[in-house]
């Protein structure tokens, strides 16, 4: 069931049992990631029970042996004789020798020292836990949004996304182990704390809970603040992320105007805002407690005037104030898990609310791997609008691009030549027609058999911040590096590889940075020559080349489309002239399909759109004149 969508106003507004209400499905769904790990989780809650139930037992040994310190009541302590070095022993105190006391009184930090094994098996095992629960729940949020398709991506701020998958993720994992262990750690040594009070003196500790209730109060006061403040802390945090994901993204563009005080000064009101909430959150939390201390201390003073009324012996009285003591910091525990609850209910449902989403595209519940395949591709109406537009990117186009064939895309900007890139990899999904591979209906296989039979070299490259093999190699894992350095040579990029000081092991910088742009292209060629895909889909792969580079390039492309599918935007000559078949768009329909030769003679809307874009002697084209008297 998708998880409902709750903002942050819904949030402040509810009452304590409508939040609670709301809570129990993001929680029961969180403690489902539990699962795998429930022995070691098991094991962590039942070392949080022992430690609650050594809090009674200290409780009970404290009255053993208070009683024998003070045997009579008052402040009298065993006097060791003189002569022995360190004044130390053996004597009479009442009925109990010092040695006896001695032990008796060891038993304490023994049992402290057996309280404080339980207390850290109980957090190592819970943070044990709590980290692979993180683990998983950032690995299937992360995959998820991997498989959402490039609509969503077009919609989605990249810097609240990374909030989400990093920090709310974190906030998810943190409430739900902490207070899962709390509820039950924290209860028992509750109850233990009463059973040990209750047996030591039942009247006393029925007092002590008129008080007690009162510290509850702090926490129900300040909760809807602290879910009011804690919701917009978490909206902050995703501004602040999205504006500096942004600032770092788009760097040149701010270095290049001149915007690093604008940018700063942008990432500082968002990081104004979110220190505001924080502190308001922050605060509405440790007000709890001081106003529970506050409240707590009227109990130790009706302690006091119950120990002075009814005559309560030494014993008695450390006994029922150690117990009062130890019942605090669970209580205030238990009141804490609220104030947490409340702050981590709009991070967890954010990302239920991503993981819910379903991918605009997803493989068929049939869906099989592509095989083997000639590279024949067939549009058969294909009709396409994206989304939030009116006007179809393409429509109604039916063509044929015959295997081992090159057809050439023209058409002015818009008309739909990327927009075909994008359906035949599946990254948006026609509205109408059907789109083949050697007669196979790209919907009925599996998106990732598809994507490996197609290469792609893009006008706008993009490297990773690794190194130059490691940014080859993403073309095909499996590569050796004989492989690698191979593709690189096809691309022209093995010289200027070699020449960087580490060679290809050179770590690129963001996006390529260190490189010069032709040498970012020449990487992307090479990645896509060491793909050695059937279909090859060229955006103006040798846009940021020299002429005489391109020229190498060219030739090499020309190795590689033998015997393989080449579907390529056209913006240069050197394109059109080597094209089997020339496809002319416009408006998102097919105006014109045939050879250079053919379409040049009719001279209808190719021939005009000709003369305008390439009439004119540009890098390393033939000119005009040239191609006519070819042609």
């Amino acid at each position: 069931m998708a998880a409902k969508k709750i903002s942050r106003k819904d949030i402040s507004k509810m009452s304590f049992r409508e939040f609670m209400r709301v809570s129990r499905e993001p929680y029961v769904r969180l403690a489902s990631y539990l699962r795998p790990y429930r022995g070691r989780f098991l094991f962590g809650v039942l070392f949080g029970a022992l430690f609650g139930a050594a809090n009674g037992a200290l409780i009970l040994l404290i009255r053993q042996v208070v009683p024998l310190v003070f045997p009579d009541g008052s402040d009298h302590m065993l006097k060791p004789p003189a002569w022995l070095p360190f004044h130390f022993a053996p004597i009479q105190a009442g009925h109990a020798t010092l040695w006896q006391v001695v032990l008796i009184c060891a038993s304490i930090p023994l049992l402290m020292a057996v309280r404080g094994l339980f207390s850290y098996l109980n957090a190592y095992c819970l943070l044990w836990v709590s980290q692979r629960v993180l683990d998983d729940i950032r690995q299937s949020l992360f995959r998820h949004l991997l498989g959402q398709s490039l609509e969503f991506f077009n919609r989605a701020k990249a810097g609240e996304l990374v909030q989400t998958v990093f920090n709310q993720t974190r906030v998810a994992q943190a409430a739900l182990t902490q207070i899962a262990g709390d509820l039950v750690k924290q209860p028992i040594s509750i109850l233990s704390a009463l059973i040990a009070l209750f047996s030591t003196d039942a009247r006393f500790t029925l007092l002590a809970f008129t008080v007690f209730p009162l510290c509850l109060l702090p926490v129900l006061l300040v909760g809807r603040k602290v879910r009011k403040a804690g919701g917009r802390e978490e909206e902050e945090a995703g501004l602040l992320m999205v504006v500096m994901h942004e600032a770092f993204a788009g760097i040149r563009v701010v270095k290049t105007h001149a915007r690093e005080d604008y940018e700063a000064a942008r990432f500082g009101q968002a990081n104004m805002q979110m220190m505001r909430f924080a502190m308001r959150w922050r605060k509405a939390q440790e007000m709890v407690t001081p106003a529970v201390e506050t409240v707590a201390s009227l109990g130790i003073v009706g302690a006091l005037i119950y120990a002075w009324h009814y005559q309560l012996g030494v014993g008695k009285f450390f006994a029922l104030q150690a117990g009062l003591v130890l019942l605090y910091d669970p209580a205030k525990t238990l009141g804490k898990i609220n104030i947490l609850m409340q702050k981590c209910l709009a991070a967890t449902t954010k990302v239920f609310e991503l993981l819910d989403r379903p991918p605009a595209i997803s493989d068929a519940p049939q869906a099989a791997a592509l095989g083997e395949i000639t590279g024949q591709i067939r549009f058969e109406g294909v009709t396409f609008t994206y989304p939030g537009k009116d006007v179809p990117a393409l429509r109604g186009v039916d063509l044929v691009v015959p295997a081992g064939s090159t057809c050439a895309l023209v058409g002015a900007t818009g008309a739909g030549k990327s927009t075909l890139f994008w359906l035949i990899q599946r990254l948006y999904e026609s509205e109408a027609g059907a789109i083949r591979i050697d007669g196979h209906d790209i919907r009925a296989v599996t998106q990732a058999s598809l994507r490996e039979k197609i290469a792609m070299v893009n006008q706008d490259s993009f490297l990773f911040h690794d190194t130059i093999a490691a940014n080859i190699r993403y073309g095909r894992l499996d590569a050796t590096r004989e492989d690698i350095e191979n593709a690189a040579r096809l691309a022209h990029a093995h010289e200027f590889i070699m020449a960087q000081q580490h060679g290809y092991e050179t770590v690129i910088g963001d996006k390529g940075c260190n490189l010069s742009g032709g040498q970012q292209q020449r990487l992307c060629i090479a990645r896509a020559f060491l793909k050695d895909a059937p279909i090859l889909l060229l955006d103006e792969a040798t846009s940021a080349l020299d002429s005489e580079t391109e020229k190498g390039i060219q030739e090499d492309l020309e190795k590689l489309a033998k015997g393989r599918t080449v579907l390529a935007i056209a913006h240069r000559l050197s394109t059109i002239q080597k094209a089997d078949q020339i496809v002319v768009l416009e408006n998102g329909a097919i105006k014109e399909t045939g050879t250079h030769a053919a379409l040049f003679a009719q001279s209808g809307y190719y021939r005009r759109l000709y003369d305008l874009q390439f009439n004119r002697h540009d890098g390393g084209d033939v000119p005009l004149a040239e191609l006519a008297a070819a042609s």
